[in-house]
């Protein structure tokens, strides 16, 4: 009986030494909560996320609040300058008109952006298009290129064979060398995906109209046309249509 009782607790040690190992080798699919960065007093939401399971919804609403506070433009360009007399504008409440689609179109300072940004992956890391999202707005619109890539490998501990975050770090790269031929060509394997940022798909086509391949540029317009709901993007995209259908000179 003593043998038996001796054996019993080898097994029973054997059992626990595996489970402990294994343990050790998993590694959860989200952030733990020490990583947890609460913008905007959104602590509680976090735990509420964590308690009841529904990370997700919560990255969504994170996702929303984040399309809201970059939705508030922070800087404009006056519809008197040269270039801005051909479009609609946009008049304040001082009777001031702004263009917000001209070349300061997104930027700004915005602040919060990069913690907001990086809470949606900490809450949900598998929500690639928020991640998308917030570096291309970063690198391309803020010209912040150090925050975006540090977002992206944010993204990447999470999602480490991620291919999207990767081809947005080429394309970055290629961007710090002013060589905007090779980021409109990093950046087209990404066009085709359902969760391409618009913003992205704006950026190749301006990428290659000013690298001269306007058949690209076009195509890239017109995709934009087709699918996209934003209204700025569609507009935009309708005059750059017909900007390349007139051709140099304005003429068809």
């Amino acid at each position: 009986m003593r043998g038996r009782g001796y054996g019993l607790l080898a097994a029973a040690l054997l059992c626990w030494a595996a489970g402990s190992y294994a343990g050790a080798a998993y590694r959860l699919p989200f952030p733990p909560p020490s990583e947890m960065r609460s913008p905007l007093n959104g602590a509680g939401g976090d735990m509420l996320a964590l308690a009841l399971g529904a990370r997700r919804v919560f990255a969504d609403l994170w996702f929303v609040r984040l399309l809201q506070y970059y939705g508030k433009k922070e800087a404009r360009v006056s519809s008197d300058q040269p270039g801005h007399e051909t479009h609609e504008h946009r008049v304040d409440e001082h009777g001031r008109t702004h263009c917000d689609h001209g070349a300061n179109y997104g930027k700004g300072e915005y602040p919060s952006f990069l913690p907001m940004a990086r809470h949606i992956l900490e809450v949900d890391p598998s929500f690639t298009a928020a991640g998308l999202y917030g570096a291309a707005s970063l690198a391309f619109n803020m010209e912040r290129p150090a925050e975006a890539e540090e977002l992206l490998r944010y993204g990447l501990k999470y999602s480490p064979k991620e291919w999207k975050y990767l081809t947005v770090l080429a394309a970055i790269g290629y961007s710090n060398a002013q060589n905007p031929a090779a980021v409109a060509e990093a950046i087209k394997p990404l066009l085709s995906e359902p969760d391409c940022p618009v913003m992205l798909k704006q950026l190749a086509a301006f990428l290659n109209k000013r690298a001269g391949n306007l058949a690209a540029a076009a195509a890239i317009y017109a995709d934009i046309l087709a699918t996209s709901r934003d209204e700025f993007y569609v507009r935009n995209a309708e005059r750059e249509l017909r900007k390349l259908a007139w051709g140099p000179g304005g003429r068809p």
